[in-house]
């Protein structure tokens, strides 16, 4: 039996709840037969555990992706019905006692923490004239999809205040100094001037002046910021390094920073126009552990760098779409032989471009996320600006900046992008769409070697990390297939995102999702007809197959054994019907 927990009965609790039973479904962990249809758009679903019965009402949309209503029924021997606990759920699936404690607690540990945000937070109206970092804050809604969006494992209620970007707490780093010959420095720059220019001069010179108070230089050792919250979650195992001198705690408070959506991604609220820090958190939130693996981070600056040629090389992505990358320039990590003290993965940073480096004058930033929230006052956050251009003429638009690059950067440079809501930045004039902004590319950028475009030369991954030394295809960013390239994308910027928006505005105006998804169609046809050159290099993708796999985020979190397990299922493509249409 699962360990059992009082049960919360309010509105968090029914939403985890019913987000848990959407990927089951959408994921097959659960069997289920669709009975009744009701109203010619819900259905009622019978699930079939091990021992239950589960009764719910919803329908399946684009991709298959299952919407549910808010109440999930048991159904008793005696033909009455319950409200539905998650133990009941989680009993009856077929994965281990210890998996089954560990998702029950996360999902428990969301609830709570989305209790405490209704608490205490401030709430207005509306956030629709709050700027891009507010928004990084006030966009408390979390992963659509997933049903623990907010489990941040390790973290305390207090925690949660401190350092989750609700609560808009401000905070320094700790900043320490280890020594050079565990370190991997991925620059692109003199470190000095890298320095100098990223702290100041003053904070630059304090943290020199500490270092040699403590007996150490520059030529010993490295500098190296550590999230607060980390410092105190792997304290323990800084112990024997500090005593050894291989770390020394500077104890210099620098700027002072903010947490994102991403949580472990922060904003210098200090100096806004510097960079934003990744660093690494020893905790889990929704499937991932939020760890920096050092190959990622040595790769960054490569990457970021070759990303920014093609665009450099492309007029389209340049002067057209004005595609910006927000460049991750920066990777420093700790990596000592052996994983001595027990460290892997648990310090290091990477520097990322602001985006106030790029907004024009006239544009306003949002993150992708905020275009599927509700406002207080009952409508979408993106209400006004349907208002102003329409639905159609809008999404259009927004195709044209959004979609439409991603998809060029696929098929002419042979590059696909993790293109999910929180990697997405939308630049807009008075709700109207300019462009988009793609960040995040350490570990999601794809390619296969026969795709690639003959300009773009791959970066010599193996003179970036050892790792990368003989490592077969589908490990890191090369991949078997095009297919996989197609995969990427098409889950997160279609799948994953996309949908989302599809199903928001045919809920709520109407805007039937099969016109949504012939859009984006015909926006990838009317760009095709543009460069007839690529039309062979699309046919290679595939787009249009009856089925195509999507990440089984859910079982992913329930069954892997490491982080670099893959868990696929394939799911009814929607695109097909524009294709079989075309053919008859």
């Amino acid at each position: 039996m699962i360990k059992q927990f009082p049960l919360p009965t309010n509105k968090s609790f029914t939403r985890v709840r019913k987000q848990l039973v959407e990927a089951l479904i959408f994921e097959g962990l659960i069997h289920y037969k669709i009975v009744e249809n009701l109203d010619g758009v819900d259905s009622l679903f019978y699930l079939y555990g091990r021992k239950y019965t589960f009764i719910c009402k919803g329908r399946i949309t684009a991709f298959e992706r299952i919407r549910l209503d808010d109440s999930i029924y048991l159904k008793l021997n005696d033909q009455h019905i319950i409200e539905a606990p998650i133990q009941k759920l989680l009993e009856d699936l077929d994965i281990d006692l210890k998996s089954k404690q560990t998702i029950l607690s996360e999902l428990l540990q969301t609830v709570k923490f989305c209790e405490w945000n209704e608490a205490n937070l401030l709430h207005t109206s509306s956030r629709r004239e709050s700027c891009y970092e507010e928004l990084e804050s006030e966009i408390i809604e979390g992963h659509p999809y997933h049903p623990c969006y907010k489990s941040r494992t390790g973290f305390s209620i207090a925690d949660h205040q401190r350092y989750g970007p609700e609560a808009k707490q401000s905070f320094p780093l700790k900043w320490t100094a280890i020594r050079r010959e565990h370190m991997h420095i991925s620059l692109l720059e003199k470190e000095e001037d890298f320095w100098r220019r990223e702290l100041g001069q003053f904070l630059f010179e304090r943290l020199v002046g500490e270092l040699k108070l403590q007996g150490g230089t520059l030529q010993e050792y490295v500098f190296l910021p550590i999230h607060p919250w980390q410092f105190k979650s792997i304290q323990h195992l800084l112990q024997e390094g500090i005593q050894s001198r291989e770390i020394i705690l500077l104890g210099v408070e620098g700027d002072l920073y903010r947490a994102t959506q991403s949580v472990r991604t922060l904003w210098n609220i200090t100096h806004p126009e510097r960079a934003y820090i990744k660093l690494s958190m020893n905790m889990v939130n929704t499937s991932s552990l939020r760890t920096l693996d050092s190959h990622s981070i040595c790769a960054a600056p490569i990457i970021s760098a070759w990303l920014e040629s093609m665009i450099e090389s492309d007029s389209y992505l340049k002067y057209e779409a004005s595609l910006v990358v927000l460049k991750e320039y920066a990777g420093i990590t700790y990596e000592p032989e052996n994983n001595m003290f027990n460290l892997s993965g648990q310090l290091g940073a990477i520097w990322r471009e602001s985006i106030n480096t790029y907004i024009e004058e006239d544009e306003k930033a949002v993150p992708f996320t905020a275009l599927l929230m509700i406002e207080r006052d009952g409508d979408p956050f993106i209400d006004p600006w349907l208002k102003k251009y329409g639905v159609e003429t809008w999404i259009q638009r927004l195709f044209e900046v959004s979609v439409v690059p991603v998809w060029h950067l696929l098929i002419a440079h042979g590059i696909a992008v993790e293109a999910h809501a929180q990697n997405l930045i939308l630049l807009h004039k008075n709700g109207w769409p300019s462009r988009i902004v793609l960040r995040d590319f350490h570990e999601s950028v794809e390619f296969t070697k026969d795709y690639l475009a003959k300009e773009n030369h791959c970066p010599d991954f193996e003179m970036i990390h050892r790792k990368f030394k003989g490592a077969p295809v589908n490990l890191y960013y090369w991949m078997s297939s095009v297919e996989d390239l197609r995969e990427l994308i098409m889950d997160t910027l279609f799948v994953f995102h996309l949908s989302d928006l599809s199903y928001l505005l045919e809920k709520l105006y109407g805007y039937k999702e099969d016109e949504f998804w012939q859009h984006v169609e015909s926006m990838i046809t009317a760009h095709l007809n543009r460069f007839p050159e690529l039309r062979n290099r699309h046919k290679q993708v595939k787009h249009a197959s009856d089925q195509i796999n999507v990440e089984s985020l859910l079982t992913k979190k329930l069954f892997k054994k490491n982080e670099s397990e893959a868990f696929r299922h394939s799911v009814r493509n929607i695109f097909a019907e524009s294709r079989h249409t075309k053919e008859k």
